[in-house]
């Protein structure tokens, strides 16, 4: 199996690399960008289960408190 987990802020939170990055976009005088947000993604595969993967993610990629994950199966 392989899976995709995207790894993000929860609302509200300091996005710090995201506000680097819109700085950086208005500092090259590029107009129209109203927010930019920074997450990661992580693909994981092998011959491991969606409850493994949850696992994973709870205890490794994400701290529940401060981020949220979306994990999707593909192929």
């Amino acid at each position: 199996m392989k899976y995709e987990i995207e790894v993000w802020s929860k609302p509200g939170v300091t996005d710090a690399a995201g506000d680097s990055v819109k700085k950086g976009i208005q500092d090259l005088n590029v107009k129209g960008v109203d927010s930019v947000k920074a997450g990661q993604v992580y693909i994981i595969s092998g011959k491991i289960t969606r409850k493994d993967v949850e696992k994973i993610c709870s205890g490794l990629l994400s701290n529940n408190v401060v981020q949220t994950y979306k994990i999707k199966q593909v192929k």
